[in-house]
């Protein structure tokens, strides 16, 4: 059966609502974030490539270009708290991808699941009469899917990652969905994570049986709780409203590390092997007028070396491709999968 999947990212985060460990340690230093003046460092000497700056379209040059981004997944994208700026390696990437193509380019923050409707929201005809898309691209860790793509949606792959859990440190170690039945578990909407812990029961994302597919959880379902944004699926596992988080493995690894044993009821613990592991992608609306510039930007920061300097300073360097990798709409998974196919 094709699987069932409504967004891939495999999302997890921190904003202003989280509890003031995480917010500070979102900020940087030696909880696994980054400061401004080691972005600074990593891209010093980075400048506009003329032969990929050519590849802009006149009509897009001179203005800022918006990209959408939901700033609530640490360490991939989220809000400063002390300075209310977006930060993440993800802007980190983004901006230098920018200054490739000899762009400026300001990120927004929104709602994870209206992006795609965003970018969306002018056609083709309408550009031609003078309209310009809302914006322009989002980075805010999509992994391509076909439903996605057959919706007019193109993806630049530039980085990898899989799913994974969080859980309360002494708690129940998890190392399959198997163990998400007959409990709670708290993901973000939109997200590969709830069509596939959805899935895993035989249902579409709110319920509603899919038809043909096995409840793999026999009877013993799991409750399924979405939250708007990756923060309150965070808060609803620190506070103990649900018993396990579902989430992409990059956050996973960055809420455990930054939690180091100081929330309340003890720190969050990662347990298993990421599976579904799988390309992040660049969203960009099929054919938009900075797809092959954005492409080769990508591959310019690669092979520079610069693309390497940005996920150090992020110490997240494990999801890291070769140029060869940066392709259009990348589907394929690497190991295992999380869930059987629905």
């Amino acid at each position: 059966m094709v699987r069932n999947i409504r967004a891939v990212r495999g999302r997890v985060a921190i904003a202003v609502a989280l509890p003031s460990v995480l917010l500070a340690a979102a900020c940087g230093g030696s909880s696994g974030g980054t400061s401004s003046s080691s972005a600074a460092a990593a891209t010093a000497g980075l400048t506009a490539q003329q032969t990929i700056a050519a590849e802009v379209p006149s009509s897009i040059k001179g203005t800022p270009v918006q990209i959408a981004v939901d700033a609530t997944y640490a360490p991939n994208e989220f809000i400063d708290p002390a300075t209310g700026e977006i930060k993440g390696w993800d802007i980190d990437l983004g901006n230098a991808f920018c200054k490739v193509m000899g762009l400026v380019c300001t990120f927004n923050n929104v709602t994870f699941d209206d992006i795609i409707a965003q970018l969306k929201a002018s056609t083709p005809s309408e550009q031609a009469g003078g309209d310009k898309p809302r914006y322009q691209f989002s980075m805010s860790s999509w992994s391509p899917t076909a439903k996605r793509e057959m919706s007019g949606i193109d993806f630049i792959s530039y980085y990898q990652a899989g799913e994974g859990w969080v859980a309360k440190a002494g708690g129940t170690k998890v190392t399959s969905v198997s163990q998400f039945c007959g409990h709670k578990v708290a993901v973000e909407s939109g997200t590969t994570e709830e069509s596939d812990a959805w899935g895993y029961m035989g249902m579409n994302v709110g319920g509603g049986a899919i038809s043909g597919d096995t409840d793999h959880c026999s009877g013993q379902d799991m409750t399924v709780d979405s939250y708007s944004t990756q923060t309150q699926a965070d808060q609803a596992l620190e506070s103990g409203r649900d018993d396990f988080g579902y989430l992409d493995t990059p956050v996973a690894t960055y809420e455990q590390k930054v939690s180091n044993g100081k929330l309340d009821g003890g720190p969050l613990m990662v347990s298993g092997q990421p599976c579904a592991v799988a390309p992040y992608g660049i969203a960009i609306v099929q054919g938009g007028a900075l797809e092959t510039a954005l492409q080769d930007a990508v591959k310019y920061l690669i092979t520079s070396g610069y693309y390497g300097k940005i996920l150090s300073s992020w110490n997240v360097t494990a999801g890291a491709i070769p140029a060869s990798q940066v392709t259009l709409n990348n589907n394929n998974t690497v190991g295992g999968a999380c869930v059987p196919s629905y």
